[in-house]
């Protein structure tokens, strides 16, 4: 089976001011981007994450069984550098049609079935081709940031991960809470994502079904899932 492999390279840059992987020349907006998030990562570089983190690779497949699908692709994301070595130096252009890619908590698989995840949701945007790669970097750093946990305080959910995941002409990009049946909660986690994303990401209106909320009990599969990974 192929799934695409990371070569981390220790002495890899850190690059802050724009998805790493992009073009090598600056479109206009690379310098909102950079000043949307140059403060978080000036805070960040010096300092370790508040959690650590997990990348995973999740190669599509119809089984239930996780283990037949995920992929460790860097174990422990515990800073700022370690992050961007494993993100400039993944082969993004090289993950099949839906597949995806996962950065979680570390503990946490990215599957339904997971202790943590089992009465979650996620935050899902379908995202034009030409912006995901840059959409799905500005969430993850602003999730490993706790830019989005430090909203959720108190109502005492969690976000646990992000996913990029391939599409035909589209990215599907989530973000996963643990409390998928708190209403205040979620309406609280999708203003945090669309107020911090720089503007020329931002979504549409939730009403164009260009994003939506959807628990992971309403997913076809989900009590399947579950029941295998309780017959384990």
């Amino acid at each position: 089976m192929s799934v695409p492999k990371l070569h981390v390279n220790d002495q890899s840059p850190i690059r802050d001011d724009n998805s790493p992987t992009q073009k090598a020349t600056e479109s206009p907006s690379s310098s909102t981007r950079k000043s949307l998030h140059q403060n978080i990562l000036g805070k960040l570089r010096p300092l370790p994450l508040q959690y650590h983190w997990t990348v995973w690779y999740d190669k599509h497949s119809e089984s239930t069984e996780y283990d037949n699908r995920l992929y460790v692709l860097h174990e422990d994301v515990a800073d700022i550098a370690t992050f961007y070595r494993v993100y400039n130096n993944y082969p993004w252009d090289k993950i099949r049609l839906r597949d995806s890619v996962h950065i979680f908590r570390k503990g946490v698989r990215p599957v339904w079935e997971d202790p943590e995840n089992l009465k979650g949701g996620c935050w899902k945007f379908r995202v034009p081709k030409n912006k995901a790669q840059e959409f799905f970097h500005e969430i993850a750093i602003l999730c490993m940031a706790n830019e989005f946990q430090a909203a959720l305080e108190k109502e005492h959910d969690h976000v646990l991960g992000v996913s990029t995941s391939v599409r035909f002409n589209s990215h599907m990009i989530s973000v996963w809470n643990k409390m998928g049946a708190n209403e205040r909660s979620i309406k609280i986690l999708e203003r945090t994502i669309i107020d911090r994303l720089s503007p020329e990401l931002r979504p549409t209106s939730s009403g164009s079904n260009s994003y939506f909320y959807k628990r992971h009990d309403e997913n076809d599969g989900y009590q399947e899932a579950v029941a295998a990974s309780v017959s384990h």
